[in-house]
């Protein structure tokens, strides 16, 4: 049938034993093969990507006439042989097509059945590039209206306050989430400055994201900023008003950083700029507006890594590509710790199974294309406090899935996991601390080490949280004094960060994760004081009334600090509310205490029952 007819690219197709005028080629033969899209250039572009440049030609092998029925012969050499003979990726893998044609694949098969043993594996194993000039019916954009690239580069602030936020980023917040290799960035931004209209959308995102990241952690009277302020449409100086205009800005940033990658598709046309972008708005969202916004985007960069196999040795990639997919995976498990503490209702241990290979815990300036210089000393390096992240992770993973489990109550498995908390504060001691005391000379040190401090003090909250109330059938009183000791100690963090002159530079992180550890301790605290009336309660309500002032304060530059000023001041009214309810065998606060570890949503402060069956007035905001 002339239907069964298949024409691509001009090429001479030939169905049934008849034939069709042969046309000029347009594209090369390596992109005609294997059914890529040709930029039509010597070499080109696909053919760059794949490091076949000495295959590009645009010259019609002439060859006999063969009927569809030769064309299809079977081959007689094995998948094993074939397989052996150029399985594998290319150095930078192909973007996701999300509908494919099926004459075309069914052309591809028939072609790899005609060719030499293995030479069309690697193609038939790429994911094809989609059609430019195609409208796509899954691309995200498809039915909303586009921005022009040059209206998002002149979103970006000016290039003299880029400078100014990319350099403040590598130097106060790299080090906490070191997903990036610097030299390459450096070099990346440059290029962009000079030809701005070349710029890649997924990388676009990253600067944007980058940006607003760093903007967000500086304070608005800073001179440097005056001249990102001068060019803001009045509508955001105006609500500066009530939300500092830092906070409004970055927030603007991200926004643009968001509509970067979906203009870009990022859906069906992924890079490994789309990775590191994705990471970028992940960890902005966690630590600006509120970790579960990020739980989406999270599932996806998964994917998109997986995808793009940075969970996996790729000997076909230089030492620094290497690097750089190495970081960008551990990126991915840190940004999951912050799901399994804060919502235990996720289970992370299927990630364990994944042995993907670590970063280097080295410098930037160690990692060059001749290989990774190991240091001698054992001073921490940039990527130190990723690596603790990533036994952090680890750690958190077990922790959590015990908690929930039917093994809660082994008292051996609390032990165990206990002593592993407290081994890893003695390394973080030994590695930022002088003596038991801050590094004054570093000031950055101390910052990662109270970061690091959150993590271990809310660990120890969900591990001892079923073991600290004396009505409880496995109480111990040892698990009631770390409680107590851990949720004054995370209180004590959030004081220091936001007071403390040496963490100035550090006062951004309370609008996130670390303002949500803060209000799991007080909760905590409340419900031990409670069950324990021989402490001093003045000492420890005072933290909490301080607390609370902190969260009020920062409310106007975050949404949890917000909704944790409420549940505060619900807390705070109820503390001096009288006895519990006559028959209740726990007080209302270890009530709370379970109800804000075990429901994902408990940053929600609608979701919690504060009238505790009827018992207690509500402090109604």
């Amino acid at each position: 049938m002339l239907g069964n007819n298949l024409i691509h690219n001009g090429a001479i197709q030939e169905v049934s034993g008849f034939l069709r005028r042969k046309r000029k080629a347009v594209n090369c033969e390596e992109c005609r093969r294997s059914k890529l899209r040709c930029d039509r250039q010597h070499p080109c572009g696909a053919c760059k990507r794949r490091k076949r440049e000495s295959s590009c030609s645009y010259e019609t092998p002439s060859a006999p006439s063969v009927s569809r029925k030769t064309r299809r012969k079977p081959v007689t050499t094995s998948a094993s042989s074939a397989l052996s003979g150029g399985a594998g990726f290319p150095a930078t893998p192909t973007r996701k097509n999300a509908v494919s044609s099926i004459s075309q694949s069914e052309q591809t098969i028939s072609e790899v059945e005609t060719s030499p043993p293995g030479v069309h594996w690697e193609t038939v194993l790429e994911r094809p590039v989609p059609e430019e000039d195609v409208n796509d019916t899954l691309s995200p954009l498809s039915i909303s209206p586009r921005i022009s690239l040059q209206e998002m580069i002149d979103s970006l602030p000016p290039k003299s306050c880029c400078d100014y936020l990319v350099s403040h980023f590598f130097k106060h917040i790299f080090a906490l989430f070191p997903i990036l290799h610097g030299p390459t960035f450096q070099k990346q931004y440059t290029a962009f400055m000079q030809r701005p209209q070349d710029v890649d959308l997924p990388w676009l995102a990253l600067l944007f994201g980058l940006c607003s990241l760093s903007l967000n952690t500086l304070d608005e009277s800073d001179p440097r900023l005056r001249c990102v302020w001068s060019q803001l449409p009045s509508s955001i100086t105006q609500a500066a008003s009530t939300v500092p205009i830092t906070v409004s800005v970055s927030r603007r940033l991200l926004r643009t950083a968001i509509t970067c990658l979906l203009q870009g598709d990022f859906l069906i046309r992924h890079t490994f700029s789309t990775f590191e972008a994705l990471l970028m708005v992940i960890y902005s969202l966690s630590h600006n507006e509120s970790v579960d916004q990020g739980w989406a985007l999270l599932g996806m960069a998964l994917n998109i890594g997986i995808a793009l196999r940075c969970n996996v040795e790729q000997k076909n990639l230089g030492t620094i590509e290497t690097e750089r997919r190495r970081r960008c995976w551990a990126g991915l498990l840190t940004l999951h710790t912050y799901q399994g503490m804060l919502f235990r209702d996720f289970d992370m241990s299927y990630l364990l199974s994944i042995q993907a290979p670590l970063p280097a815990d080295v410098n930037d300036v160690d990692v060059t294309n001749e290989g990774i210089v190991q240091q001698s000393c054992s001073e921490p390096t940039q990527m130190s406090v990723m690596m603790a992240k990533l036994r952090l992770f680890r750690l958190s993973t077990q922790i959590c899935r015990h908690t929930s489990g039917s093994s809660r109550l082994d008292q051996q498995a609390l032990r165990d996991l206990d002593a592993a908390i407290a081994e890893e504060q003695e390394r973080w001691d030994a590695a930022y601390m002088v003596d038991g005391s801050p590094n004054i000379l570093d000031s950055n040190r101390y910052a990662y080490w109270c970061v690091l401090q959150t993590y271990a003090h809310h660990l120890y909250l969900l591990l001892h949280r079923p073991f600290h109330h004396s009505k409880a059938s496995c109480f111990l009183a040892i698990s009631r004094e770390r409680c107590i000791s851990s949720s004054a100690a995370l209180i004590s963090l959030h004081r220091q960060l936001y007071e403390a002159p040496i963490l100035r530079n550090y006062f951004w992180l309370l609008s996130g994760v670390i303002s949500l550890k803060a209000l799991h301790a007080a909760v905590a605290l409340n419900s031990c004081l409670q069950d324990d009336p021989e402490h001093n309660l003045d000492s420890f309500r005072e933290e909490i009334e301080s607390l609370t002032a902190r969260m009020k304060d920062l409310s106007g530059r975050s949404h949890i600090c917000h909704r944790a000023y409420r549940i505060l001041r619900h807390l705070q009214a109820q503390a001096g509310a009288g006895d519990p309810p006559a028959g209740s065998s726990e007080t209302p606060f270890e009530n709370l205490f379970e109800d804000l570890t075990n429901i994902r949503e408990w940053m929600d402060a609608d979701l919690v029952d504060w009238n505790m069956d009827g018992q207690y007035n509500v402090f109604t905001p």
